[in-house]
């Protein structure tokens, strides 16, 4: 029912929005509880500072600069970042998955 709500724009936004939070919030909670950090760093620090480089050049060209220079953070890092606590800026999230790049060297 919801959805056929939804299909026909009947909702008022409000109500939308709230549907919505509770959703990410139902997803953040599993995601969390599945979240082992130290394991995904351990494994972060086996990996290559860059994987697939030829896809990513050739995705990275089909796309006009400016567009980085809006969305990513000031390092213009594409890859991954890493958000330890979920509440840091995009720039902090950079420079922290740069970090654990720099641990391996």
């Amino acid at each position: 029912m919801v959805d056929y709500l939804l299909a026909k724009n009947w909702l008022p936004d409000w109500l939308v929005r709230m549907g919505i939070r509770r959703l990410i919030a139902q997803r953040l909670a599993y995601e969390t509880a599945q979240y082992d950090r130290a394991a995904y760093v351990a494994d972060l620090k086996t990996r290559d500072l860059a994987e697939q480089t030829a896809a990513a050049n050739e995705q990275h060209y089909e796309i006009p600069t400016p567009f980085y220079h809006y969305c990513l953070g000031k390092n213009l890092k594409y890859s991954s970042s890493f958000y330890e606590n979920g509440t840091e800026t995009l720039d902090e999230a950079e420079s922290a998955m740069l970090a654990i790049y720099s641990e391996r060297a």
